[in-house]
């Protein structure tokens, strides 16, 4: 993209600042969703928590997503700090992964189910291989985490964290036991399928305030794997996200709205992540911390 620099930058000068404003908002809406899913996922291990907790802590996990590896690095964050709500620390780290994982196995879902719509020709051979994958991915690892032999079967490879061998094998049999409160579950997919939709939908909108437009399809069939790409080594994705964007939505409204697409995206994050480090500054969870690090001091 470095030959086409003016062109991009031509594009991002013709945003249409209110819509991009609203894709934003709507990028709002979808973590505002996810939060209350993280409330009702903590919540079944008996962690008493608000949204108006769990909304912050979303903020402040994707403030820490610029630091850490991968763009999951937050939810390590999220996770010590609701731990500090109980003395069952496993169970804290055991929600924010439970949470993470139906966040994903969701929008990957949907875009197995939008691909069984879409008639021969229409989505690249290629593309359906890669969401073929992650869709059978996903339903190994919820194979996984819902049979207890097959796991015993994969232990040995726990000689790896030796140190923390224990807290995996407790960590894991919470995760485990989410299976057995399927109210909780059918909840628990049904407001993250109100996310992903929120998510889907900021990043049509964001397209639109450049004059792109991305059919259904596409976002639906698509997204998912950009997404899935951030989980790659890197720092909150950067790179990976940008790259992804290009070569996926490049064919469908040109390269250059593409790379700008993908600009006003990391936009958003980064927007929300600057929301999330005004939060962590000035939140009793923060002089927690700082308490805790003086008392090490000393």
């Amino acid at each position: 993209m470095r030959d086409k620099y003016p062109q991009i930058l031509k594009a991002l000068a013709s945003t249409n600042v209110p819509v991009f404003f609203l894709g934003f908002l709507i990028f709002v809406a979808a973590c505002a969703a996810a939060s209350v899913r993280l409330q009702f996922l903590i919540g079944a291990q008996d962690i008493v928590v608000t949204l108006r907790e769990t909304l912050p802590l979303t903020f402040i996990g994707y403030f820490f997503n610029n630091f850490l590896p991968t763009a999951i690095g937050g939810d390590v964050v999220k996770a010590y700090y609701l731990s500090h709500k109980t003395e069952d620390k496993a169970g804290s780290y055991a929600s924010v992964f439970v949470d993470r994982v139906i966040g994903l196995i969701t929008m990957i879902l949907m875009a197995f189910v939008a691909l069984l719509f879409v008639k021969e020709g229409v989505v690249d051979n290629t593309i359906k291989y890669i969401v073929y994958t992650i869709t059978l991915c996903s339903i190994l690892a919820i194979v996984f985490m819902t049979n207890k032999r097959l796991a015993k079967k994969f232990s040995f490879l726990l000689f790896l964290v030796k140190p923390l061998k224990e807290k995996f094998k407790k960590i894991y049999g919470i995760i485990h036991e989410y299976q057995y409160q399927k109210s909780l579950m059918v909840k628990s997919f049904a407001i993250s399928f109100i996310s992903q939709i929120f998510f889907f939908m900021s990043l049509w909108v964001i397209a639109m305030s450049l004059g792109g437009r991305i059919p259904a399809k596409d976002l639906f069939i698509k997204t998912p794997i950009i997404s899935m790409m951030t989980l790659l080594p890197s720092i909150n994705g950067l790179g990976l996200r940008e790259g992804s964007t290009v070569v996926l939505f490049g064919p469908i409204i040109g390269h250059d709205k593409a790379f700008a697409v993908s600009i006003l995206w990391l936009l958003v994050l980064l927007c929300i992540s600057i929301i999330g480090g005004i939060i962590y500054a000035v939140s009793p969870q923060f002089k927690i911390r700082i308490k805790e690090i003086e008392e090490g001091a000393l």
